[in-house]
């Protein structure tokens, strides 16, 4: 009876639970539910998914795709394309549009990526790299349970929670 849009936020803080428990490929299973949206939820579960990695972490801006801070980053030749493959070039362009407080520049960047049929693994690595940040956080003596509640928060404030979730009338 659960709509598509629940089922996935359920099975991304599931995936996030796991990640920290060390359970990255059984996480990882559940991110199809996640992937198998469209359109304004798919988006919003982008949102949820940088959101999260966010508030795990202080690295901004331009440090995401450089690695380094702005001063340093001026003087890197290598570009990013040329250092990591081409979805988590993605994925750490997204994250350096949405530290920067850059929306839709972030929205613009994921949704490209949505709307061509060949970059599925491009989409879907937003949200391995969040399991891998929950992971990391986790092996660091981070609470899993500070793990989940953080990705709550995101969901809060940017996950698909227009519409209800109550129960139909049967």
């Amino acid at each position: 009876m659960a709509k598509a849009h629940q089922l996935a936020q359920a099975h991304f803080q599931t995936a996030v639970a796991e990640a920290a428990l060390g359970e990255v490929e059984l996480a990882r299973g559940r991110l199809d539910a996640v992937t198998a949206l469209r359109g304004y939820d798919l988006l919003a579960m982008a949102r949820t998914a940088a959101a999260f990695v966010d508030s795990l972490t202080l690295v901004t801006g331009n440090e995401w795709v450089t690695g380094k801070p702005l001063a340093k980053a001026m003087e890197q030749t290598e570009s990013l394309d040329e250092r990591v493959p081409p979805e988590r070039a993605l994925t750490l362009r997204l994250m350096s549009a949405w530290s920067s407080k850059d929306p839709a520049s972030f929205d613009a960047l994921f949704t490209a990526a949505a709307g061509d049929p060949g970059a599925a693994d491009h989409v879907r690595d937003l949200f391995v790299f969040a399991l891998e940040w929950a992971r990391d956080k986790a092996a660091s003596a981070s609470n899993p349970q500070s793990l989940v509640h953080a990705v709550c928060t995101a969901l809060k404030e940017h996950g698909p929670s227009m519409w209800p979730w109550k129960r139909p009338p049967e």
